[in-house]
């Protein structure tokens, strides 16, 4: 090789180096990692929390009957993989806001099955943090009576509007010892009033009356029926209608897209006869759909994580920054909702 020849071999060799980094660089920064599953949860201003009966995960998700339910769950989050814990109602309710349904086998009057344990609410208060009741045909304020507007079992095959047996909040000491803690409590007319001033709680819980959280409440509407019937579905539509009401009124308000915001739709338990659990409660009484609709969270996702109502629970205490109780500090089987309470907006 010639001498004068070497200073243009060496210009095309640092070229070419310089092509292959520049190549190396733009793939760097084309390729994109992959994103690791959420495994904390993010804090939460505002968590509203919706209740309903006795359909299984494979009653709700594509039932024709609740369009409104599996619209949300197709656009925001599922939970495919979460389960119910006891049987009958009342300790499931019990168990999503005190972390364990402490061996309560029945829907006796709360006033029978008296907790003195703490619980969501009593950690809301300790932490300064607000918390209401919004329960459908509660007939006012503090209302301390276990039904309304009838007896129950006063009359047979008529069921109230209106039972304590699906509202937990009233079984735990705390609240029953106090007048200012059960007026927390009162009628769902409440919430719009509250979104509209802008009094808007950082947990609200809010329970349909038994025509509208597909129990079904003879004579006021019609009963629970065979799963799939044309009576059963009736009742679905009932409790999709609601759903789609209140979920439309939480969203339409002010407040919705400030900070971090959710709602979450689950229920008690199945009626499939269906055995399955988890995280501390295996066997539990089946599968249910929960669904979690944020403002700033993930959309379309569907995660197949082992919960169940411990787990709920334990993923509202970690939103607000709260403490574990019971099966929620089992923290090797009990998970939190992280992944569809994601901030990724």
């Amino acid at each position: 090789m010639q001498a004068n020849s070497r200073p243009f071999v060496l210009a095309l060799l640092i070229a070419a180096a310089i092509a292959i980094a520049g190549t190396s660089i733009l793939q760097a920064q084309t390729v994109k990692p992959s994103r690791a599953p959420a495994t904390t949860v993010p804090h939460y201003d505002h968590i509203f929390l919706i209740m309903d009966e006795n359909h299984g995960f494979s009653q709700i998700i594509g039932n024709s009957a609740a369009p409104t339910l599996n619209r949300l769950a197709n656009n925001f989050g599922l939970a495919t993989s979460y389960f119910s814990v006891a049987d009958p109602s009342e300790p499931n309710y019990v168990a999503m806001l005190g972390g364990n349904f402490f061996g309560i086998a029945d829907d006796n009057a709360y006033y029978v099955n008296t907790l003195n344990k703490p619980s969501l609410m009593s950690q809301l208060d300790a932490a300064g943090l607000s918390w209401k009741g919004y329960l459908q045909s509660m007939p006012y304020t503090g209302y301390r009576g276990i039904c309304y507007p009838v007896k129950c079992n006063g009359v047979p095959d008529l069921d109230p509007l209106y039972a304590s047996k699906h509202n937990g909040i009233t079984n735990f000491v705390s609240v029953q010892s106090s007048n200012t803690e059960f007026a927390k409590m009162g009628p769902l007319t409440q919430l719009n009033d509250d979104l509209t001033n802008g009094n808007v709680p950082n947990f609200g819980y809010i329970i349909p009356d038994q025509c509208n959280d597909m129990h079904g409440a003879p004579s006021f509407c019609i009963d629970g029926g065979t799963p799939g019937d044309t009576q059963d579905q009736q009742l679905v539509t009932f409790g999709d209608n609601f759903v789609g009401s209140v979920v439309q009124q939480i969203t339409g308000a002010t407040f919705w897209s400030k900070g971090n915001n959710a709602i979450v739709i689950t229920f008690d338990q199945g009626a499939d006869g269906d055995t399955g659990g988890c995280c501390d409660a295996n066997p539990g009484t089946g599968l249910v759909a929960t669904i979690v609709i944020t403002n700033h969270g993930p959309r379309g996702l569907q995660d197949p994580t082992p919960y169940n109502h411990y787990s709920l629970l334990q993923t509202f205490q970690r939103a607000f920054g709260l403490g574990c109780l019971e099966f929620t500090c089992d923290t090797a089987n009990v998970t939190p909702m992280a992944p569809l309470f994601a901030v990724s907006q």
